[in-house]
């Protein structure tokens, strides 16, 4: 399944490239609110940080920044956006917006370009997400995170460790359950997406909380509950919920560990067609979760990894700041 999420335009401008102190010309083959691909017969390594300046009109230049993420000997590279200013952002914006195939789609590339991109845009979500997330840290440390050293806990993916977090004492509980959700939707918000999925019955407050917040907004959001196998009577279902091929969706959880609930639960929506545009959990705890769903070519983030939850720990029982 198609997992880019914007839509690539073949509109050959000139472009200039700064590389360190030196500068390239290009053609650009293609682009879209994420990136672009240049023609060029020097391409840089991957991952360095270049400069692009686009030629619009003699009066009109788009500046941006990015890193090289793709190299194609003998025909160009290609590169992540990371930055625009708001003044080549309005020029950018027109230039996509209009080339889009529907207003519809160039809506939802919209919101999803100005969360990753746009200096202003980043800096609120960071901001909204340190606050709820200090907030949040609080209450899993007081109600959710278990020590024991003596007699470790067995989880779910069989292995045992002496730390265990047990999640729905916070996605269960009002105060927290609003933090989650506010955390959630700040990087949700921008992405133009249909809905949030997730896998019962770990991700179904998660869900709720979303939801929650996006009605705040009068955003119209779909929320999606996967069962761990079809329903055995009636539609044998086994996502619930307003499902409609090719629908964009967020998938949550509330703890990966080597990510084999996610991976089950991406299986499910592929085979429905839906579109996964991002996984996203309210814990990573760091044991090959993320680079599984990374593998299969997905997006993923979360709102705490594991060992930023155990050294605040640490630092509480040392009399410390969290």
């Amino acid at each position: 399944m198609e997992k880019r999420q914007f839509t690539r335009i073949p509109i050959p401008i000139d472009v200039e490239f700064l590389v360190g102190n030196r500068s390239y010309t290009a053609k650009i083959k293609d682009i879209s609110y994420g990136g672009v691909f240049l023609e060029s017969d020097f391409w840089p390594e991957l991952n360095q940080e270049v400069v692009l300046v686009l030629f619009l009109s003699p009066e009109v230049k788009i500046f941006i920044k990015g890193i090289v993420v793709r190299t194609v000997p003998g025909q160009g590279f290609g590169i992540k956006f990371t930055y625009i200013s708001p003044e080549s952002f309005e020029h950018l914006k027109n230039l996509i917006y209009y080339n889009l195939p529907s207003e519809d789609k160039a809506f939802k590339e919209l919101r999803r370009f100005l969360g990753k991109a746009h200096p202003l845009v980043q800096s609120v979500i960071e901001i909204c997400i340190k606050a709820k997330r200090d907030a949040l840290l609080e209450f899993i440390l007081e109600r959710a995170f278990l020590y024991s050293p003596d007699k470790p806990f067995v989880l779910a993916s069989g292995k045992e460790s002496p730390y265990y977090l047990d999640c729905r004492k916070v996605t269960l509980y009002s105060k927290s359950f609003e933090l989650i959700g506010g955390a959630f939707w700040q990087e949700i918000r921008f992405l133009g997406v249909d809905g949030v999925a997730g896998m019962s019955i770990g991700a179904d407050p998660i869900v709720c909380a979303i939801l929650s917040k996006a009605q705040e907004e009068d955003y119209p959001l779909e929320g999606l509950l996967i069962r761990k196998e079809p329903k055995k009577y009636g539609t044998s279902k086994q996502i619930e919920g307003n499902v409609s091929p090719g629908m964009e969706v967020v998938l949550v959880e509330d703890v990966v560990t080597t990510g084999g609930s996610v991976i089950k639960a991406i299986e499910v929506l592929e085979r429905e067609g839906i579109k996964i545009v991002k996984v996203m959990a309210l814990v990573d705890r760091e044991e090959g979760g993320k680079e599984r769903i990374q593998e299969r070519g997905y997006e993923f983030m979360s709102i705490f990894t594991f060992s930023e939850i155990t050294k605040a720990y640490e630092r509480k029982m040392q009399g410390g700041n969290l």
